[in-house]
């Protein structure tokens, strides 16, 4: 009888054992610790954002925002043989997004600059940065929110998508 007993709890043990590892307690997926930055969220009307590491020295961040206007020259002849660039109303009084606005979730820095490029591209320069840094940029309701893990020169394009 205690044999009978013993064999039934042992096969209780492997029926439950093996209903157990069914039960999918699976670990989580690894994360990757090589990427050095994350991007952990945009608003709809941003298209892209690429992040980029040089190779060159210096903490530095430049961020691009906007697209780079390539210059075209339309030199127009009229009839009485003037030449001049032609360039549309809207396309001399379009601007670049402008972020009024910057979160400092982690990390920090000390100098920021802005570079107006050309009406389409505007380049934030920030320098002095202690690292990890994490950033929410707010262009009115448009954001981006970002971190950069380690310390180098970070390259980083912000793309609209009707700009």
């Amino acid at each position: 009888m205690k044999n009978l007993m013993l064999s039934l709890a042992l096969v209780l043990v492997v029926l439950g054992s093996q209903s157990f590892a069914k039960a999918g307690f699976k670990n989580p997926p690894a994360t990757d610790t090589t990427q050095t930055y994350t991007v952990f969220g945009k608003s709809a009307a941003i298209e892209s954002v690429m992040i980029r590491k040089s190779k060159k020295k210096g903490n530095v961040l430049y961020i691009a925002v906007g697209n780079k206007k390539l210059n075209t020259t339309d030199n127009n002849v009229t009839g009485i043989g003037l030449a001049g660039k032609s360039e549309s109303r809207e396309a001399r009084s379009a601007t670049a997004p402008i972020f009024d606005q910057i979160e400092v979730l982690n990390g920090g820095y000390d100098e920021i600059k802005v570079d107006k490029v050309s009406t389409t591209q505007n380049i934030y320069t920030i320098e002095k940065i202690n690292f990890p840094l994490r950033l929410k940029l707010h262009s009115g309701n448009d954001f981006v929110e970002f971190e950069l893990k380690d310390a180098g020169r970070w390259d980083i394009n912000v793309n609209y998508k009707n700009n």
